[in-house]
């Protein structure tokens, strides 16, 4: 008989920029749910990108996985240290995680069941992200995390937080613009997609992110984010002439209620189709999608008042 194949091994990256104080899920929760993983621990490799929020962050994470690679990022967004593991990944495919999030235990053999089956046009595999129990909690779930789907079942959008790729394809790509806070992934996707890639979308792949418990953490945290996103749709519009809307924002800005109008028909397509993998009821999140698309109209006048841009992680 002929011996069977090793299984594939796979190379998490674990950025750090996503450590708040008041995280309800910690790195500590997040290292425990990859420690409890499923798969053959000799088969994984953990890259750590340090960037300076977690003190004595080595042994931390020496504690549970003793030949864990820590690589020094100090101040580097999430996107630069998630460039930066997987630049030095060494697997064949590269599963990228939060510190605020905790994979269920299936989580890397879920990945390598759907990418072991896959065609060699499918570049990686989304999942689902889920955020911790809180007040709106799964509708806030399906208007930020939520996944849209194609009309092939592939994933329209990418969530870095629960997301694996076939290293041999992303060494071709990158986080571009990787000092943004966020719409990085986005312009991944387009990219993805160009040189004719797609993205599997994948229900059993789960993931929890930390929720804020606290409405004046929650608040701030939620609005936030909507002004984030509204501020480096602009931005990557400016500089990028391909990415959808991009016309209509480089003409001093006059396009940029069309781009946000049609963004929220998206968010609601998006949260009509996300609604029963996360419990979301559709009408109470509508008026959390029209905030959000206000505070986002916001900040992408912001970027083009040339205001600085906000920090998220």
């Amino acid at each position: 008989m002929t011996p069977a194949s090793p299984p594939p091994t796979v190379s998490i990256v674990l950025e750090t920029d996503s450590v708040h104080p008041s995280d309800t899920l910690t790195i500590a929760d997040c290292l425990a749910a990859l420690a409890r993983q499923d798969y053959p621990a000799e088969r994984i490799e953990l890259i750590v990108v340090d960037g300076g929020k977690v003190p004595a962050l080595a042994a931390l994470v020496g504690s549970r996985f003793p030949s864990a690679r820590i690589l020094a990022g100090s101040g580097a967004t999430k996107f630069e240290q998630k460039n930066l593991g997987a630049k030095a990944a060494r697997d064949e495919i590269i599963a990228f995680v939060d510190a605020d999030c905790a994979a269920a235990p299936d989580w890397v053999s879920t990945v390598v069941q759907q990418l072991a089956a896959a065609p060699p046009d499918v570049a990686g595999v989304q999942g689902v992200t889920e955020l911790t129990r809180g007040f709106l909690s799964r509708e806030v779930s399906a208007l930020l995390y939520g996944i849209r789907t194609t009309g092939h079942g592939d994933a329209g959008r990418l969530v870095t937080d629960n997301l694996a790729v076939r290293r041999e394809v992303f060494r071709r790509f990158s986080f571009e613009h990787a000092s943004f806070g966020t719409v990085v992934d986005s312009l991944l996707l387009q990219r993805l997609r160009q040189a004719g890639y797609r993205v599997l979308l994948c229900d059993r792949l789960r993931m929890v992110h930390g929720y804020p418990n606290h409405w004046r953490v929650g608040l701030p945290w939620f609005f936030l984010r909507a002004w984030a996103v509204g501020y480096f749709m602009v931005r990557t519009r400016q500089l990028e002439p391909e990415f959808r809307g991009s016309a209509l924002v480089r003409i001093a800005g006059l396009g940029w209620p069309l781009v946000v109008g049609a963004k929220l028909v998206r968010d609601l397509a998006q949260v009509w189709q996300h609604r029963r993998r996360v419990g979301a009821r559709f009408g109470t999140a509508l008026p959390l999608a029209l905030a959000f698309e206000a505070t986002l109209f916001l900040g992408g006048l912001a970027a083009l008042l040339k205001l600085p841009a906000p920090r998220i992680s």
